[in-house]
């Protein structure tokens, strides 16, 4: 595998332990900039500093704190996280099986594949098989980054698909921003299920999505880069209409686009 793992441990399923490894199954791709000085276009750095030793401080001299008071702080070196008395540090703890598509959505934040060191081959075959052939989707805990993380794991691909959560308490209630909603008409409602229905599709393919802002970001640093001109176009004033006509419009677009992909 490309990318080197980021975890190591057991994944349980009851008294079986099967010895695993951890893997990024995601990789954003960002642009990412550096703060410049306009003066002298120099990179500005930003130095760990103490302001009570009035000096720079070095990774190899920092320690973590907690706060408990004013400028008061519980220090903690790296034994006292070791000594947190749960089976999460070390392995994946499988709690209970679920029907995944009764998992609020709200809870999904990253995805990670988990694949068997070569001792747990046998016992991982047993276990991808089995929850593929059952369709249900593991809830397990396991600690990263000083958190012990709420997650899933599902039969994916040939390896396990892990996918870390929130916890129910770190949602946000929809209810916060809940708004009156307005009447429709049955027309008007029968024109939106239209439209819905005609940019439907049977198959789910977001391969065929690519992030445009990331290339024309690209395109107009590769310009600069080489000196030419970048000519900055208007976004084009769109006529304000009527839902309904909107609606039509929408729904007589899409069904010329699908014409012509038809056609071709």
């Amino acid at each position: 595998m490309a990318t080197r793992p980021s975890w190591k441990g057991t994944i349980g399923f009851g008294m079986v332990s099967v010895p695993v490894k951890l893997y990024p199954a995601t990789a954003e791709k960002t642009v990412r900039f550096n703060s410049i000085h306009r003066k002298c276009q120099t990179r500005i750095q930003m130095p760990k500093w103490c302001p009570t030793c009035d000096s720079k401080v070095e990774a190899g001299e920092l320690v973590k704190g907690y706060e408990v008071g004013d400028n008061q702080y519980v220090l903690m070196e790296e034994t006292d996280f070791a000594a947190i008395p749960l089976k999460s540090l070390k392995a994946i703890e499988v709690v209970e099986f679920v029907d995944g598509s009764k998992i609020d959505p709200r809870h999904y934040e990253k995805s990670y594949f988990i694949a068997p060191e070569e001792a747990g081959v046998k016992a991982f075959s047993l276990f991808l098989q089995a929850m593929a052939k059952v369709n249900l989707v593991g809830i397990c805990k396991l600690v990263r980054g000083e958190k012990e993380h709420l997650a899933t794991i599902r039969a994916f691909g040939g390896v396990i698909l892990l996918n870390t959560l929130f916890y129910s308490d770190e949602l946000h209630s929809a209810t916060d921003v809940q708004v009156k909603l307005s009447e429709v008409s049955d027309r008007e409602m029968e024109m939106a299920i239209t439209l819905i229905k005609t940019l439907a599709s049977d198959t789910v393919d977001l391969s065929k999505y690519q992030d445009q802002y990331r290339d024309a970001l690209m395109q107009v640093i590769q310009a600069k880069v080489a000196g030419q001109p970048i000519t900055v176009q208007a976004p084009k004033e769109e006529k304000a209409m009527d839902l309904v006509d909107a609606l039509m419009a929408s729904i007589d677009a899409e069904s010329k686009k699908k014409e012509a992909v038809e056609v071709a």
